[in-house]
Formats: C-alpha cells, structure tokens, sequence
C-alpha cells in the first residue's frame, strides 16, 4: 500500500511538471470548433491542472509519510542497548485492557507518538446506564498505569472519545 502512495505520488508530480512545462511553452490559440480560446486562458487553465497535480502529489507524500511514521518503532533505553517496540505491540496491549474492562462494549483505539511519550486516544459508545466522567477517568489511569508500568513508556495523554450510547441486548 505504500508503494502504490509513493508511485501515485511521484506519477502526480511528473504530469505537474509536465503541465507546467506545457503551460510555459504555449505560443498560440486555440480553435474549438468555432470558439477561440486565446493563449492566456490555455496557460491559466494549464497552471490550474499543474498546482492541482501538485497538491494531489503532496498530498500523497505526507500520506505515506504519516503511514511509515505510524509503524515507526517506539525507542526505549535498556541495560545493554535500545529495546523498540512496535506501535502495533502498545495498541494490542491497551485493545486488551479494554477488553477486559469494558466486556461488550465496543471500542476503538489510536496511537500516536509524542516527543514526551505517547497520546492513546479510545473512541467507544458506552452502555446508557454508564457514568461517562467516572468511567472515563477509570480508563485513562487503567491505561495510563498499565502501559507504562507493562512497556517503560511514558504515556502522556488518554483521550476518551464518546460518540453516544449503545444498548445491551
């Protein structure tokens, strides 16, 4: 998948070039059955198609360079030399304590990695009966804990996002 992001996006960048360089040389007008379109709009309308090339092409850039960040192992000092752990290994543990707390309710879970340590970010929808400030305070010291305590990192932040409720069957 990222192969493809960086092909699509150095295929954009080629046909920006290559519109660009078209817009620049063009030296006449052109007949559209019997409209005229004058040279000025040629190149207006090239420049258009070149910077949306553009755009598209870093668009693509900063995709794939958010997707080689995002499995970028974590870096911990040990005894004998770095210990690095996988972005994927600290989701997994936290899917497992969620799990184990919140049984049927389901959940998402997003990882990012800080300077100062990381930022777990859980998107649930929550039984009605729960009591949604005790309950996510609970999450966010369960987590907060058991990541460091687990993994040596430093875990800066859990965010817990509610998009409503959900009944039990």
């Amino acid at each position: 998948m990222s192969f493809l992001l960086w092909a699509e996006a150095l295929l954009l960048f080629v046909a920006a070039v290559l519109t660009g360089l078209g817009a620049a040389g063009v030296a006449s007008t052109a007949v559209l059955g019997s409209i005229t379109i004058p040279e000025l709009w040629i190149r207006v309308i090239l420049g258009i198609f070149s910077a949306a090339f553009l755009a598209g092409s870093s668009l693509c850039l900063a995709l794939w360079a958010g997707r080689i960040e995002r499995h970028r192992p974590l870096r911990l000092p040990g005894p004998r030399g770095l210990v690095l752990i996988t972005p994927q290994t600290v989701t997994q543990l936290a899917h497992a304590l969620l799990a184990q707390e919140l049984e049927e309710t389901p959940f998402r879970i997003r990882l990012r990695t800080r300077r100062d340590g990381l930022l777990i970010r859980i998107f649930l929808r929550l039984p009605e009966e729960a009591r949604i400030p005790e309950l996510a305070e609970h999450l966010q010291e369960l987590l907060t804990a058991e990541v460091s305590q687990r993994t040596g990192l430093k875990v800066q932040e859990v965010e817990v996002v509610v998009h409503g409720t959900s009944r039990r069957a």
